[in-house]
This record gives C-alpha cells, structure tokens and sequence, in this order.
C-alpha cells in the first residue's frame, strides 16, 4: 500500500475503506469488482491502484486495517475484571456496535473472510484472523463459567451467542445500513434471553416457582398413591385430574375388583422398596412434565 492513502481527507479514507468492506462482505473476494468500489468511494480506479496497487493490495490492506480498528474496540470496551458471561458478551456487541458507527460493514467483512477459499485472498487473511481470534481467546478465557447450568459447555454457549448475533445481524442489517444504537438495543433483548435461559441461578427460580405449583396439589395426588404400585400407575396417578367424576371412581373400584379376582392367575412382581420421598420425586417429575 502506497503510504499517501494517509495523506488523504480521513473522510476519503473512509469513503474508500466503506466502499470496499461492503464490496467485499457482500460479494467475497472472487466476485468483488474495483469498478463498484471506485464507483461508491467517488474516485477514479487509477488513484485506487495508485494507492492500493492491485485488488489484492487493497483487500490485504483492508484486512489488516479492520483487525487492529476491531482488537482496538475490543480492548476499550471489555473491561479487565469482567468476568461475567453476559457482561463480557454485552461489551464485544457494544465494540461492533461502535465500530459501526464509522464502518458498517467491518464486522461483516470480518466475518466473511473465515469462508474464503479463493487463493489470492487467503494469501493475506491467515495473519489477520489469528490476531483477533488471540484477542477474542484472551478475553473468553477470563469468562467465569460457574454460574452456568452447564459449565463445561461455555465454549458452546459462546458459539450459539455468536451464531445469534450473526443471524440477528445478517437479519436486520442486510446489504444496507442501520442505525447501530437501535442495533445494540434489540440485541441485547436476544442477549436477556440467552442469559435467562442459560444462567442456573435465573432457572432455579423458574423451578421454585414450579415446585410450588406442584405443592398445591399434592395433597390430593399423593392420597391416590400407594407403596405397591408400578410407576405406570403412580404416573397416571400424577396426571390425574384434581376433580374426578363419581362414575370414574366406579370404573376404577370394578378395575380393581377385576385385578384382585385375577391375582392367584398372574405371576406375582417384584416391588422395589423404595421411601416415600423416592416416590415423590417421581411424581414431581410427571407432573412438572
């Protein structure tokens, strides 16, 4: 690259830096033309090559420029001591949000360039993509996993969170711009959702909640449990209504009486001895279902 690119305007610059990350995000590396390029940056093709040489020129240029502008917002917004999944997953949305605000496609284009295959383009993406995916390691690993539900499955969740952001991007973002703040705003109701689903301490109030649905009635399930049933009865005991018809409870006394004429007839079955809280739990896990 022809250092006197810098010499230039800053909003040339970025008029030349936009037109060619949207080129390239939305096109690959293959299918970009330099002839849209000059034609969104309003500059002849001449002072491109002057400036970037080659079309490899430029998408090495471009390469390099949005690692370092990325790690450099990545570094500013996650903050050392964070810890916190969510938090530090909040901060990486807010430093592309931030990004967005002077380049709108960076981000996609950062991402478009992990599917590259053609050879003239990877000769220059294999240095920049191992720069910020040691970025992107160094702040994951200060994630404090304990509050999950599933702690050794972090490295799944952190892919669902950015498969999420990606969809939610490519969605709403598409091959024109939007306002980044609203961006931000929306996704993080995605990120509430994500945290709720995921956090254990969220999910226990959920199931203290359930269980104390399920201790109302109680009562009434277990006064139609007993110790020798199977668990197919005790788990059509649970899925019993609360109220039942008289004629019900005669069909079920004539079905007993049955069963007890043909007692001496069928072979006798083992019953576990299990407590009555082995029991309980069962029968909570029936009707929770």
């Amino acid at each position: 690259m022809n250092s006197k690119f810098f010499d230039v305007r800053k909003d040339k610059q970025d008029a030349i830096i936009n037109a060619a990350l949207r080129t390239f995000a939305v096109k690959g590396y293959k299918d970009a033309s330099t002839d849209v390029i000059v034609r969104e940056a309003g500059i002849s093709k001449g002072l491109l090559f002057h400036y970037f040489t080659s079309k490899q020129g430029l998408y090495d240029f471009i390469c390099d420029y949005s690692t370092k502008y990325m790690i450099l917002e990545l570094t500013r917004a996650v903050k050392k001591s964070e810890k916190d999944c969510f938090e530090i997953m909040s901060a990486i949305t807010s430093a592309r949000v931030s990004v967005m605000k002077n380049y709108p496609f960076m981000h996609q284009f950062l991402r478009s360039i992990r599917n590259e295959e053609d050879p003239e383009a990877l000769e220059v993406i294999g240095s920049a993509i191992s720069e910020l995916d040691r970025t992107y390691k160094n702040i994951y690993d200060k994630i404090d996993s304990k509050k999950l539900i599933v702690p050794d499955q972090l490295p799944r969740i952190l892919n669902i969170i950015d498969w999420v952001c990606d969809g939610f991007l490519n969605e709403r973002f598409g091959s024109r711009e939007q306002d980044p703040d609203e961006f931000y705003e929306e996704y993080s109701e995605y990120l509430t959702l994500l945290r709720n689903h995921f956090y254990a301490s969220d999910i226990d109030e959920k199931v203290s909640v359930a269980r104390d649905e399920l201790n109302e009635r109680n009562e009434t399930v277990m006064k139609e449990m007993r110790m020798d049933m199977t668990f197919e009865e005790r788990l059509m005991a649970g899925k019993k209504p609360l109220v039942e018809s008289e004629e019900t409870e005669e069909e079920e006394t004539e079905e007993k009486a049955d069963e007890d004429t043909n007692e001496d007839v069928s072979e006798p079955v083992d019953k576990e001895n299990e407590s009555i809280d082995d029991i309980i739990r069962e029968a909570e896990k029936n009707i929770s279902g």
